[in-house]
């Protein structure tokens, strides 16, 4: 049975290793230094990290920025809204396909109202159709899509950001 749950600081390297293994394609961009600063969020609690195990066995995970270090390229996305941005939803690859990717978007949407906010911003290069299917599934709708050169080596080289703004129903009060 696969279970979801927040990671342990003691598994981050294991994490970076499986990112870079597992999530490394042509429409990602993985750089060394870009990976370093987003696993430094996580060390400094400004990022989360949600993961899918099998019997202890690592399938998937997702990292999510929190409100406060939202990316500034994404705030002209997020209105008035306290945004968590999803850095990365990366799957074994044996195991794709199989709804592990959109159960962790689910994941991190469900975790939004813990961190005071009621929007989500996810982003993909403009042809990866798997992204595209996977994010539409769990409710993301697409906001933008631009030229992204100095990010995508390959194909039209765009980015298109996709967000989902929660429900009043699914917000929930944040207790200060």
């Amino acid at each position: 049975m696969i279970t979801y749950s927040l990671a342990l600081h003691k598994d981050l390297a294991t994490l970076k290793t499986f990112l870079f293994k597992h999530g490394s394609n042509p429409w990602n961009h993985l750089p060394g230094d870009g990976v370093d600063k987003e696993f430094a969020l996580i060390t400094e609690g400004k990022a989360s990290v949600i993961v899918a195990t099998d019997n202890s066995a690592l399938l998937g995970f997702g990292i999510f920025y929190h409100p406060q270090a939202l990316p500034n390229k994404y705030l002209q996305f997020s209105g008035l809204h306290q945004t968590i941005y999803i850095a990365e939803a990366v799957v074994h690859q044996a195991h794709v396909g199989q709804g592990i990717g959109h159960k962790l978007l689910t994941e991190i949407i469900n975790q939004a109202t813990k961190f005071g906010a009621s929007m989500l911003i996810v982003d993909r290069h403009e042809q990866n159709l798997a992204s595209a299917g996977m994010m539409r599934k769990a409710g993301f709708i697409e906001l933008a899509t631009f030229d992204d050169p100095h990010r995508r080596d390959m194909g039209s080289r765009k980015t298109t950001v996709m967000g989902y703004t929660l429900k009043s129903s699914e917000a929930q009060p944040v207790l200060l």
